[in-house]
């Protein structure tokens, strides 16, 4: 694996090592009085809004009651523009300079608070309007206002508009772009050399400025083209993504066979010869443990059922210790199986979601959420987690987890060209304007659309988010998901 050389790659450096500069989180050295209200005990400087959101959508997944002060600490933590940091230490303080808002941690919060609050919520609404007020001239998303679109951060964001109820191919940029127009353009076509047709680059290679696969961009980005996040219906069957065909002289993919081609691209990567699972780039290659959840949600989001089942029973054996005391861990994994038609009340021997439940605030007091547009207490499935433990470890567990899954990126820029190998439906709309196998329509999620529901997108990735995303990842809307991803990614591991 060749490293990107630059700022990004410092940056990736140093949050590997525990030297987060503050533009990313503000370093409190741990949990204060204010978090009596968090999911787990672990310090949460860099997943705390993504671990707590994804705790939050596994328990209305599974129709569990939601502790009112888990909720009143998520919304503790919003600024006053709407935007969520990955945490802030003094949530009675108003967000200064030193707060970096960021689109992953804002786009899981939204999905959290749509599936609670309501897609129409006061606090869900300010979220997805700032969240367009940072929207890329391409129809992307960066992971902090400003900065280049990642392909990670995109489908945390679409995950969240999901969620809010959002016509997403009706967002667009001053340009007229969407985020499935972004998410197209970092998509690798039968012409590409960096990796299989229908995977995803992060980002374009700075250097050269060509697209190299990047396996938590692709699985963040598979589910994002699905036109879901990371609340996704369960389903079950023996479909599979048919392979893409490429002819000698065809180059970029039609439109329309984006999302099956990127489905078949997240197929072949839990499909190796090492085992059902998302190998981690930043490992030579070993096991991502939020990837290959998310990877599971991406398939199942595509209504390809029979997809899911290797990489699910991969799951089973192998993601304990992963789970372990990780609020975000168990939440994507928790959500993963109940995609694939799973009981997280008896998946491995353990039951997920009493582990869950287990390290929820102790305050006794219980909300069971409202349904966002629907007539349901539960959410419509739609359609990043470690929080790590202390010191260094905590923290590369949790960036990792973070940039992988929901989608942050800062590390995925780190990934230079991947020549290993590069390589649904929930309600919402795929990238080609159509609906996903067992979902709604585009109109089923806009505010006070018939239909609409609480479905959510991330990360987280889903994070990461991604997590992402999230970070991507388990810790990530954003990497390789200690807490959610995606992030970033987002949200990993």
């Amino acid at each position: 694996m060749k490293l990107r050389r630059g700022a990004a790659a410092l940056t990736g450096a140093a949050l590997l090592l525990g030297a987060v500069p503050a533009a990313y989180a503000q370093d409190t050295g741990g949990p204060s009085e204010q978090d009596t209200g968090l999911f787990g005990e672990t310090d949460p400087t860099y997943d705390g809004v993504w671990r707590q959101s994804l705790a939050v959508l596994a328990l209305r997944a599974e129709e569990r009651p939601v502790p009112d002060a888990a909720l009143g600490w998520l919304t503790a933590q919003q600024c006053e523009d709407g935007s969520f940091a990955a945490y802030r230490a003094d949530a009675e303080e108003e967000c200064g300079d030193d707060v970096a808002a960021e689109s992953n941690a804002t786009a899981m919060a939204v999905q959290a608070l749509a599936a609670t609050r309501g897609a129409d919520g006061e606090e869900t609404r300010a979220a997805v309007d700032w969240l367009l007020g940072i929207q890329n001239d391409d129809g992307g998303w960066p992971f902090s206002p400003g900065d280049p679109t990642d392909a990670n951060s995109t489908a945390a964001v679409v995950g969240a508009l999901v969620a809010a109820g959002e016509d997403v191919p009706a967002v667009t940029s001053a340009d007229g772009a969407s985020a499935y127009d972004a998410l197209r353009e970092l998509q690798l076509g039968c012409d590409a050399e960096g990796g299989a047709p229908g995977s995803f680059a992060w980002q374009p290679d700075g250097d050269s400025g060509e697209l190299f696969a990047n396996e938590a961009a692709t699985v963040d980005a598979a589910l994002a083209l699905q036109g879901s996040g990371l609340l996704v219906d369960p389903v079950s069957g023996d479909d599979r993504p048919a392979a893409t065909e490429c002819g000698p002289d065809t180059g970029a993919l039609p439109e329309d066979e984006a999302p099956r081609a990127a489905a078949t691209a997240v197929a072949e990567l839990v499909a190796g010869d090492e085992g059902a699972f998302v190998p981690n780039p930043f490992a030579d290659g070993d096991p991502d443990v939020g990837a290959t959840a998310r990877a599971v949600l991406a398939l199942a989001a595509g209504g390809y059922g029979g997809a899911t089942q290797e990489p699910l029973a991969w799951l089973a054996e192998n993601a304990q210790e992963w789970t372990s005391d990780s609020p975000a861990a168990l939440g994507q994994l928790i959500l993963a199986v109940r995609a694939a038609d799973g009981d997280p009340a008896e998946f491995g021997g353990t039951d997920l979601t009493a582990e869950l439940v287990a390290l929820a605030p102790e305050d006794g007091a219980q909300d069971g959420g409202e349904p966002g547009n629907g007539e349901r207490g539960e959410p419509a499935g739609s359609g990043e987690d470690e929080d790590g433990g202390s010191g260094a470890a905590t923290v590369l567990l949790v960036v990792v987890g973070l940039l992988a899954g929901a989608g942050i990126g800062l590390l995925l820029a780190m990934r230079g060209r991947s020549e290993r190998r590069g390589g649904a439906a929930s309600g919402g709309t795929t990238a080609d304007g159509g609906t996903t196998a067992g979902g709604s329509t585009a109109d089923d999620h806009r505010p006070g659309g018939e239909g609409s529901g609480d479905s959510t997108g991330g990360s987280s990735r889903s994070s990461g988010s991604s997590g992402s995303s999230g970070s991507s990842g388990s810790s990530g809307s954003s990497g390789s998901d200690s807490s959610g991803g995606d992030s970033g990614g987002g949200g990993g591991d």
